[in-house]
């Protein structure tokens, strides 16, 4: 078992995957009741830092809610969290806990797809918005609900596949191979890789292979990076958590130089102690990580304190060393896009809020500026544009490839 944070401690030493409530300052607020924001995620999960992420992301989001006098008047909001510990089935009872809460406008989900995919049901039944800064699968919001209560400030897979194949191209390599997990969420970023890949122009991108593994388990990814350089791939497309990612590298570092292929990832390798797991491997490997959010491009006041939040809560000398940084920046944003349309709807009416979600003015947050963040036909607020690409430095820091663009 790894050794987790003070905060991560309290949290599961709580011993129960039912509903924690994080405590608002009494004295500020008096009698006010709470506004209240849900956080279902896998908390239990033992190699996962994204949990944490995006809980510290939204908590300080809140904190500085509350530092300016709350909402509604003088309202504090109050952070509710549940752990689905990764099941789909659990995700769906801990949504309908927060759903039968007064008060509850709004939860973040986790960093599993299928957990919030399977929620999507009740959520629209109860009409509780979803704000989503990690799961990333695309039919988080293309789904069928009308009116829609997903509104997610992440990346999606299909931006993120096609980011990853123009930083393929822009390396000058062409011929690519995809590892990706036996599951609905590898078979998506396949297909986003052949639709991309299809309606390229210049078509010197092809794709040489497929390889699948596990979800779950790290067995036999390192024969199907094997596989792929025989068929001739001369880069590799990896979708995977941060274990399989792990064994993968490892694998990679312990090959000559003429058998190892740049490697290009999907985010979902930075959801965990990914760097703690491949130890000294990760400086022998060429690998390049797909990413919605980095410290190193923070200017504001706002995310110079949520930078200092995160490297004391962490414990690291650097925000660049911070965990599953890519949760922290959208989580945060999402809580205080909640507060302005809490604030627009002069409610806690989860209608109301949905309505004003898709009608808030321009905002400047630590991601980015969104002018709007949403609209009623568009619940997705970032773009293939705002994709970084990073990579690991000597000292374990994950580095937009240009920091200053």
């Amino acid at each position: 078992m790894h050794p987790a944070s003070p905060s991560r401690r309290r949290f599961l030493t709580a011993g129960s995957a039912g509903l924690v409530a994080l405590t608002v300052p009494s004295h500020v607020f008096g009698s006010a009741p709470p506004v209240l924001v849900g956080l279902d995620a896998e908390f239990f999960d033992r190699t996962s830092t994204s949990d944490e992420a995006v809980q510290l992301g939204a908590q300080t989001a809140i904190d500085d809610i509350n530092a300016m006098g709350g909402v509604l008047g003088g309202r504090p909001l109050q952070l509710i969290t549940t752990d689905n510990r990764s099941l789909p089935a659990r995700g769906v009872a801990n949504v309908e806990q927060l759903g039968n809460l007064p008060d509850m406008t709004a939860y973040l989900g986790g960093k599993f797809s299928p957990v919030v995919l399977e929620q999507l049901a009740h959520i629209h039944a109860v009409r509780l918005p979803l704000l989503a800064p990690w799961s990333a699968a695309d039919a988080i919001v293309d789904n069928q609900y009308r009116p829609n209560y997903a509104f997610r400030v992440g990346l999606r897979d299909s931006i993120a596949m096609e980011a990853l194949l123009e930083a393929i191209a822009a390396r000058g390599l062409q011929r690519m191979g995809l590892i990706a997990p036996s599951s609905a969420w590898g078979r998506s970023c396949q297909f986003f890789i052949e639709r991309h890949l299809i309606h390229r122009t210049d078509r010197s991108l092809e794709l040489a292979g497929v390889e699948w593994h596990r979800w779950g388990s790290d067995r036999l990814i390192d024969e199907g990076y094997r596989a792929l350089v025989q068929k001739g791939a001369e880069a590799i497309v990896l979708v995977a958590n941060e274990p399989e990612g792990a064994t993968l590298v490892k694998a990679v570092a312990q090959l000559s130089d003429a058998n190892r292929r740049p490697i290009f990832s999907h985010w979902g390798i930075t959801g965990g102690r990914f760097t703690e797991l491949c130890g000294p491997a990760l400086q022998e490997v060429d690998l390049e990580v797909a990413q919605s959010f980095s410290f190193a491009r923070v200017k504001s006041p706002e995310g110079v304190r949520l930078a200092q939040r995160a490297t004391e809560h962490f414990g690291v000398d650097d925000p660049l060393k911070v965990p599953s940084a890519t949760g922290i920046g959208p989580a945060y944003d999402l809580v205080r896009l909640l507060g302005l349309a809490i604030e627009q709807a002069r409610s806690t009416t989860r209608a109301a809020i949905h309505e004003a979600l898709e009608h808030l003015p321009p905002y400047s947050g630590v991601v980015g500026h969104f002018a709007p963040a949403f609209t009623p036909l568009r619940h997705e607020a970032l773009r293939a544009r705002d994709v970084l690409i990073c990579r690991f430095d000597a000292d374990g820091r994950l580095v937009p490839r240009n920091i200053g663009g």
